[in-house]
This record gives C-alpha cells, sequence and structure tokens, in this order.
C-alpha cells in the first residue's frame, strides 16, 4: 500500500495469545471501584493494548543504547527508532531518528468466559471481526472471513460449550443457533498456523451488545496488598484492587513498514511480558505472526 502518498509500505496482521492475566494499566481512574483500571477504547470500551507499550516491550534489550555503534544496533535503531544523544569529543551528538516500523493498537479480538459446558468459551462478536476484517482490507492483508449475525441472546457455538440447545456462560443463558465449523477453522488457521481443538470447539460468536458485557463485568479483579518493609505486615490503607484481561483473551494488531524484513524482528521473541506484575507471573503473552 501507498504511505504518506510516497513510500510503499507493506503490512503483516499480527496477534497476542494471553498466558497468563494482563495488566495493560492506564493508571488510577477516580470513577471507577477499580484503582488500576486496564486501558479501554473509548468508543466501544473494549480492552486493548496501546501500541507504544507494544513496541516499547518489542524495542527493550535490543542494542539501543548511545554508546553501542555496531550494525546490529544500528539496524535495530533503523527499525524501532531511538530518541538519545551520543558523546562526541567534547560535545554532545543528537543520535534520535524515527523508526521505519509501525504498529496499531492491539485491540481485542476473543475473550475467555467461564462456561457451564467445557469449562469455559473463547467468545467474540460480528462487530470485532468485522473491524478486524476491515482494517486487514484497508492494509492490503487478505481477510477472507465470514460470520453469523446473532441478535439478543443468541449465540453460534462450537459444541464443547453446547448444554443441549443452550450455552451457558458466566451468568447468561443463550440459546444456539447453529455451530461454527468454518468460522473457527479458518480462525485457528489465521492466528496459530493450524487448526487446534480447543479452540475450534469451543469458539462462541454473541451479538455486540453481550459481548460488550462481558468486556465490562468478564474481566479478573484481584485485591493486592502492600506490606510494611520491616515488618512484612500489611499496611493500613494499603488494599486495592487492579483490573486484568484474563489468560486465553486474544488480541489482534498490524505491522507496516517499508521493508518486510522488519517483520521477522517481531518474533525475534515469541513470549513477552506487557505490563505490570512482572515479578509474579503475569502479563506473558505470546505473539503469533497472521497466516494470511
Amino acid at each position: 500500500m501507498r504511505y504518506g502518498g510516497w513510500q510503499t509500505m507493506q503490512s503483516k496482521a499480527f496477534f497476542l495469545q494471553a498466558l497468563t492475566p494482563v495488566h495493560p494499566g492506564t493508571g488510577q481512574d477516580t470513577s471507577s471501584t477499580v484503582d488500576l483500571p486496564v486501558a479501554r477504547e473509548r468508543a466501544t470500551g473494549y480492552p486493548l493494548i496501546p501500541a507504544s507499550s507494544l513496541k516499547g516491550v518489542l524495542r527493550d534489550g535490543r542494542g539501543l543504547e548511545p554508546a553501542d555503534d555496531s550494525e546490529e544496533a544500528r539496524r535495530v535503531r533503523a527499525i524501532y527508532g531511538f530518541a538519545g544523544r551520543r558523546k562526541k569529543g567534547d560535545e554532545e551528538e543528537d543520535i534520535s531518528q524515527a523508526g521505519r516500523l509501525t504498529l496499531t493498537d492491539a485491540r481485542l479480538l476473543v475473550l475467555p468466559a467461564r462456561s457451564y459446558a467445557g469449562t469455559f468459551a473463547l467468545v467474540t462478536c460480528p462487530l470485532a471481526l468485522q473491524r478486524w476484517r476491515r482494517d486487514a482490507e484497508a492494509l492490503g492483508v487478505s481477510a477472507k472471513l465470514g460470520w453469523p449475525e446473532p441478535q439478543g441472546t443468541e449465540v453460534y457455538a462450537g459444541e464443547a460449550v453446547q448444554h443441549g440447545e443452550k450455552v451457558i456462560l458466566e451468568d447468561l443463558d443463550l440459546e444456539v443457533k447453529g455451530g461454527l465449523d468454518q468460522l473457527s477453522r479458518r480462525l485457528s488457521s489465521l492466528i496459530f498456523g493450524q487448526e487446534k481443538a480447543y479452540f475450534i470447539q469451543r469458539l462462541a460468536v454473541v451479538s455486540n451488545e453481550v459481548f460488550k458485557h462481558f468486556c465490562e463485568s468478564g474481566l479478573e479483579v484481584i485485591a493486592r496488598v502492600r506490606l510494611e518493609e520491616q515488618t512484612k505486615t500489611v499496611k493500613n490503607g494499603a488494599l486495592w484492587y487492579e483490573e486484568a484481561v484474563p489468560a486465553e483473551a486474544l488480541f489482534a494488531f498490524f505491522a507496516l513498514s517499508p521493508n518486510g524484513e522488519d517483520f521477522t524482528e517481531l518474533t525475534r521473541r515469541p513470549v513477552l511480558q506487557l505490563g505490570g506484575e512482572a515479578s509474579v507471573g503475569r502479563g506473558l503473552v505470546w505473539l503469533l505472526e497472521g497466516r494470511v
């Protein structure tokens, strides 16, 4: 595709699967009972991972120190960009530069929800799928994807989460209108590069309203405390609540660059740590290259 009217850009689809709960934080929100909510899209309320956070994690530790003038460090700086200065004789030299690689925000595509049958379901909706396909087509990425359009409390779901003619997710009883064999197999191949039985059997497409309900009330809320440094007892008034996107959630983002070889840099580390609480194992995500 043409970018800025002069430069040909290449595009690639990528996905992030949460291996542990993820907290892409936004700081405190006095309007919420949750002290540390996750980042959300303003219009939809869906959780998201900001592109700036994602790019920072990918860039971290990749030879971007000002003193490193090796060929590899220059290559990485050209991909990600760099802001800094370097000592040159008695003066400082500004070596800041813009990177070639552009990333979009990672938007929520699939959210896990507790299920009466099958333990948990992997829930998405027409709006989330439609927005991904629109972005893919706009960026020149092949996006042959179709889906049903459930209304109200209707659901199309894999066999593992069906209980008779119902799918019971969290506190909602949904009416099964059909299966998802074609869509689930296509999405599984697109995201994982192969057909994964647990994904195919648990995928569920619900209405946009039901999906929004799960995005608002289906995230984990974790109570945390701060300890006194000397006694290791709970500090007075130190209880707070932190929101997290649960494990198994799937986010989707796109990468753009005039040099297609830059995309291999993204998959250099297949497992990343995003957000806070790294010391207790939170924020581990699996970076997957879309097979389109």
